[in-house]
């Protein structure tokens, strides 16, 4: 072969090499676009949950917030309710507390057995220790404080 053969050769191979060059570089980019595609359709599934947290939102402002500040009184005069219930019980264990020191004490004086009282009394189970009974002394008669649950509740 002539060397003007050889260079027209050698220039054609560079030429068909280029194209492979080509090729390859179409390859590479297809994982790039490929890559972009998998990142475009996670957004789009990130927009559509945004969307739905946003109707969410607006639901709960135009729905759920107005009901609550109807229910706002509601809820007031419920907790008024049981802050009165709780001084009812704590009035009522105040009185029974009384009652028991007041009973221990008849016991004491009167020589009545705890077990035959205790079989008889529902409340001996709740019973304070012995320690806590005052004997030989005998307590002056107080009546005790009678409390109306009329007083601590509306009458509604």
């Amino acid at each position: 072969m002539s060397s003007h053969t050889t260079e027209i050769v050698e220039e054609l191979a560079k030429d068909y090499a280029n194209y492979a060059k080509l090729d390859l570089l179409m390859l590479q980019m297809k994982s790039f676009h490929d890559t972009i595609e998998d990142v475009m359709m996670r957004l789009e599934e990130f927009q559509s949950i945004i969307e739905m947290v946003q109707t969410e939102r607006v639901q709960c402002i135009d729905q759920h917030i107005p009901r609550l500040q109807n229910l706002q009184q509601e809820v007031l005069k419920l907790c008024r309710r049981i802050d009165a219930l709780e001084h009812v019980i704590a009035m009522a264990n105040v009185n029974l507390t009384t009652l028991e020191a007041a009973v221990d004490n008849a016991e004491a004086e009167l020589g009545i057995s705890d077990r035959l009282f205790g079989m008889l009394n529902p409340l001996s189970f709740f019973k304070k220790s012995q320690e806590a009974l005052l004997p030989n002394k005998l307590p002056l008669y107080e009546q005790p404080t009678i409390y109306r649950t009329r007083d601590y509740f509306n009458s509604e």
